[in-house]
């Protein structure tokens, strides 16, 4: 397997004795295009820098795939090297963690997911290594239902340096690819957000699960644009921080790198609120009801919402292991008949086991979790809390634990590890009011 590709536009020695040059090609280059405007010195802000570039997936993993057949690992590919291209026109070293269709598991002798793991773990590591100032992961979309559609861009909540790429980037995105309502959302749970010391973003380019995006993806010209919009997007940023860097510590132009300094902040309120507990109160345990949740019903919906449903048996179940297991089951099912929700589970997908130890409940499913599962990183994000929040419901639940075919550390479409026990996250869940 090729090393993942280290592009340089010119050494740093060259670029430091030819700053003077080097402004000028890059105002230029802004000036054709009229596209950025910025009044820093560019050559501070931008030249010099190093950014990874990290198309997802490769090989034998596919990613999504359109019902065309247009494959994530395609698409995204296309739009790195179109990226890195960019970036290197203007003096920025760009780090692509492939530059052919691979993966950087190297093991060929591990199953999917735990390749799939290892090629995670690489990408990260491949980052660190590099020094790199930022870390873009490109991405496409999936889901069950046609109608979600809008490139996205996630950022981890702790970062503000992250949060500030990311808005940056989805401006960019909305701007040039036409009307799209969807904005930077934290993604606190993708390993790469979570691993990375640098500024990091995924960037989903599009629902591939869309016809329309779909027949865009597949067109040169337009992954063409989508790249030039996270690169001007990515331009506003560094420029935007630079002059930030001034203002509030009066540095000498260009002296430090953008620094990310993760701190603890309050724990999410979000929707853990009132209109959660109306919700609960209007739960029946004696009548049989239990909390399931399911994703939205439209474009606009790409977060959880709650289904109250009568489940027989659940108040006579003679263990919690057994509630939960019966729990587990009408998740499995779906949304219930005539429901406008959306399901979470991929169809085959059978529990194969569960048990409570210590306020843990560990789930185990079958492989059609991972190997049947839609793609996409805020789908593979809805699938997993889902199967959390749903039973964190239950008084003997705090965490959860999932396992496939009875594995932990595992990732059921590449973006989130579970390598751990997950507490509820309620800022994913709308409430109606």
């Amino acid at each position: 397997m090729k090393r993942p590709v280290v592009v340089v536009w010119t050494p740093r020695a060259w670029l430091v004795t030819t700053a003077a040059i080097g402004a000028v090609v890059v105002m230029l280059l802004v000036l054709a295009r009229a596209a950025v405007r910025v009044s820093a010195p560019l050559s501070d802000a931008v030249c010099g820098k190093v950014i990874v570039i990290d198309p997802g997936h490769g090989g034998d993993d596919c990613g999504a795939r359109g019902r065309s057949g247009l494959a994530e690992k395609d698409v995204v590919l296309d739009i790195g090297r179109h990226l890195a291209g960019l970036f290197n026109r203007v003096a920025v070293y760009t780090v692509m963690t492939r530059d052919e269709d691979e993966d950087l598991a190297g093991d060929g002798s591990l199953g999917p997911m735990q390749r799939k793991r290892l090629d995670l773990e690489s990408r990260v590591d491949l980052g660190a290594r590099s020094g790199a100032d930022l870390y873009i992961s490109v991405h496409a979309n999936s889901f069950p239902e046609p109608v979600w559609s809008g490139a996205q861009t996630f950022y981890h909540s702790k970062s503000e340096e992250s949060k500030a790429l990311a808005q940056a980037i989805q401006k960019e995105l909305v701007a040039r690819l036409g009307p799209n309502l969807r904005k930077a959302k934290p993604g606190d749970d993708y390993f790469v957000l979570r691993k990375s010391k640098m500024p990091a973003v995924i960037v989903e380019a599009g629902f591939l699960s869309n016809p329309r995006e779909e027949s865009l993806l597949a067109q040169p010209d337009y992954r063409r644009r989508v790249a030039e919009a996270i690169f001007h997007g990515t331009v506003n940023y560094l420029v935007e921080s630079y002059k930030r860097r001034r203002g509030a510590e009066g540095q000498r132009a260009g002296a430090e790198p953008v620094s990310d300094l993760r701190t603890e902040g309050p724990p999410h309120d979000g929707a853990e609120s009132v209109l959660r507990s109306k919700v609960r109160a209007a739960l029946n345990p004696a009548d049989d009801e239990v909390i399931l949740y399911f994703a939205g019903p439209t474009n606009f919906d790409d977060d959880l919402l709650p289904e109250i449903r009568k489940t027989a048996g659940i108040a006579e179940a003679a263990s919690p292991e057994e509630r939960a297991s019966k729990i587990v089951a009408e998740l499995l099912k779906g949304p219930a008949g005539g429901s406008v929700l959306c399901p979470t589970i991929p169809k085959g997908t059978r529990l194969r086991a569960l048990r409570i130890a210590d306020g843990v409940a560990y789930v185990d499913f079958s492989r059609e979790l991972a190997s049947s599962h839609w793609g996409g990183s805020r789908a593979e994000e809805i699938t997993v809390y889902s199967i959390v929040n749903t039973l964190a419901e239950l008084p003997e639940v705090e965490r959860v634990q999932i396992l496939v075919e009875g594995a932990s550390a595992v990732t059921i479409a590449g973006h989130v590890i579970l390598d751990e026990p997950l507490e509820p996250n309620f800022d994913l869940v709308r409430f109606a009011k």
